[in-house]
C-alpha cells in the first residue's frame, strides 16, 4: 500500500489540500471574478443604455434618417466608451459612435437581441458582436408608445476574456509551482518527525538485542523530542538495571564460592589424610559443617529475595518470646565468635513481654546483623545485643567494635545489592542483601530500624518492635 509507511500520510496529508483543494478554490474564484465583472459591465452598460434612451426618446426625429440620427451619435459620443449603434424600426443601421463601421451604415442587422428590442423587450448579455465577443444592452426606443427602433451599447469583451484566459494559466502554474515547493516542503517536514521515530525504532531493537547503551539524539524539544528523552532515560534504567544485575550475579557467584572452596578443602583434607586422629577429623568436620550453614543462610537469604520479588512479604505472627528469638540466634555464632577471639555478649531485661510476630523472619533478621557485626570486628573485639522496652515498643541494638562505616557509606546501607564501598575488603563484601531484607521484615512487623557508626570504633544497628 502506498500510505503504508508514516511518512507517505504525512506528505499526503500535506501536499493533497495543495494539489485538490487549491486549483478548486482558485478555478472557483476566478469563474465568481468573471461572473462579478460580466455582471458590473452589463449595469454600467444598462445604466448609460437608459442615459442615451431618455435623450434619443426626447428627439423622435434621431431615427427618421441616416443625418439625424449620426447627428445625434456624435453630440453623445463623449459621454461613453462602449460602442453605441441606432437602427430603425426595419433593423436597419442609421448611424454608429465607430468609424470601422461606416461600411455598415444602411444595412440591416436582425439579430436576435436586436429583434428582442424592437418588439419592446430589453435585451442584454454577453454574446457574439460585429466583429468579436461583446458585452450588449439593447433598448427600444418609443415614440407615444410606438417602437419607432432600437438604441445598442456594446463593450468588447474578448481581451478581457484573453487576460482571464492568461490569469487561469498563470493560476495553474503557480498550483503547479505551489504542489512542487509544498511536496518538498511535505518531504522535508515529514523527514524530521520519521527520522526520529525511526532511529528510536533502531534504538528499541538494539536493547531488544541485549545493547542497552543504545541511545537516540534529541534534536527537538516537541513531543518527538520528549519521546526520545524518555527513551534514553528508559535505556539508562535498562543499562544500570543490567549492571546491577551483573553485578548481583558475581557476588552471588562470589559468596556461593566461599563456603563451597571451604567445604571442598575440608572434604579434600579428610580424604587425603584418613588416617588422622579424630580430634583433627571432628575439627574439619567443624569447619565443613559451619561453610554447609553458611551455604544455607545463603540460599535462604535468596530465596526470601526471589519470593519477595514475587509478592509482598508476609508474616506469620503469634505471641513469642524475643529473649529466645535473640538465645536461638546468638548460640550460632558461639564458636565463630570464639575462634575468632571476639566477645558475644547478650544483655536482656528481666521484664521483657512477649510480643507478637513472625519467629523464624526475627532470627532471620539476628541472623543477618550478627554476621555483619562478626565479619567487621576484628581479633580481641566485641559484639553485643541489648534488649531495652518503652512503654510502646521493644528496642534490639546489635552493637560491634568494629571498623565502623565511612559517612558516604551511610545512605546506601539499607539498598538491596550494595556491597559496601572500595575500601572494605573484597573478601568481607556480601551480596548486599542483609540490611535490606531486614529493613523489610521490620518495616512489615510495624518497627523502624537504623544504623550509628563511629569509623575505626564501631556500629550498632538499632530496631523496635511494636509491644
Amino acid at each position: 500500500m502506498i500510505f503504508r509507511s508514516l511518512r507517505a500520510k504525512l506528505v499526503a496529508s500535506h501536499i493533497l489540500p495543495v494539489l485538490f483543494l487549491m486549483p478548486i478554490l482558485t478555478l472557483y474564484l476566478l469563474y465568481f471574478l468573471e461572473e462579478w465583472f460580466d455582471s458590473s459591465l452589463l449595469q454600467q452598460l444598462a445604466y448609460q443604455a437608459h442615459l442615451l434612451q431618455d435623450r434619443a426618446q426626447s428627439n423622435p426625429s434621431v431615427v427618421e434618417n441616416l443625418s439625424t440620427a449620426q447627428n445625434f451619435l456624435a453630440g453623445i459620443s463623449g459621454l461613453t466608451d462602449a460602442r453605441v449603434v441606432l437602427l430603425s424600426r426595419d433593423a436597419t443601421i442609421l448611424a454608429s459612435t465607430r468609424q470601422e463601421d461606416a461600411a455598415r451604415i444602411g444595412t440591416r442587422h436582425p439579430d436576435e437581441s436586436i429583434m428582442r428590442a424592437l418588439s419592446g423587450q430589453v435585451a442584454q448579455g454577453i454574446g457574439p458582436g460585429f466583429s468579436t465577443e461583446v458585452a450588449f444592452v439593447v433598448l427600444p426606443l418609443r415614440n407615444n408608445d410606438v417602437t419607432v427602433g432600437a438604441l445598442r451599447l456594446s463593450y468588447a469583451v474578448d481581451d478581457v476574456r484573453a487576460q482571464f484566459n492568461q490569469l487561469r494559466g498563470t493560476v495553474l502554474v503557480g498550483v503547479v509551482l505551489t504542489g512542487i515547493v509544498g511536496l518538498g516542503l511535505a518531504l522535508g517536514l515529514a523527514a524530521t518527525i520519521t527520522r526520529p521515530l525511526r532511529q528510536l525504532g533502531e534504538g528499541a531493537q538494539r536493547i531488544a538485542a541485549g545493547d542497552y547503551r543504545a541511545r537516540v539524539p534529541m534534536r527537538s524539544q516537541d513531543e518527538v523530542g520528549q519521546l526520545a528523552q524518555n527513551f534514553n532515560e528508559m535505556a539508562a534504567r535498562l543499562e544500570g538495571a543490567e549492571q546491577a544485575r551483573t553485578r548481583q550475579l558475581a557476588a552471588i557467584i562470589h559468596e556461593l564460592g566461599r563456603p563451597l572452596a571451604g567445604i571442598r578443602a575440608g572434604l579434600e583434607t579428610l580424604r587425603d589424610y584418613p588416617n588422622a586422629d579424630a580430634e583433627t577429623r571432628d575439627s574439619f568436620l567443624v569447619d565443613v559443617t559451619a561453610e554447609v550453614s553458611r551455604l544455607e543462610r545463603l540460599l535462604g537469604t535468596l530465596r526470601g529475595v526471589a519470593k519477595g520479588a514475587l509478592r509482598p512479604m508476609q508474616l506469620h505472627r503469634s505471641e513469642i518470646s524475643l529473649e529466645d528469638v535473640v538465645r536461638a540466634s546468638v548460640v550460632n555464632y558461639k564458636s565463630v565468635a570464639a575462634k575468632s577471639g571476639i566477645t558475644l555478649n547478650i544483655q536482656v531485661p528481666s521484664d521483657l513481654p512477649l510480643i507478637h510476630g513472625d519467629e523464624d523472619r526475627l532470627i532471620q533478621v539476628m541472623t543477618n546483623l550478627l554476621d555483619n557485626a562478626l565479619k567487621f570486628t576484628p581479633r580481641g573485639g566485641c559484639v553485643g545485643v541489648i534488649i531495652d522496652t518503652d512503654k510502646d515498643a521493644v528496642w534490639i541494638r546489635v552493637a560491634d567494635t568494629g571498623t565502623g562505616i565511612a559517612p558516604e557509606e551511610m545512605p546506601h546501607l539499607f539498598q538491596q545489592f550494595y556491597r559496601g564501598g572500595e575500601s572494605r575488603p573484597l573478601e568481607k563484601r556480601g551480596m548486599g542483601l542483609g540490611l535490606a531484607i531486614c529493613r523489610e521484615v521490620i518495616t512489615a512487623h510495624g518497627g523502624e530500624i537504623r544504623v550509628e557508626s563511629d569509623v575505626g570504633k564501631g556500629t550498632q544497628v538499632i530496631f523496635s518492635l511494636p509491644k
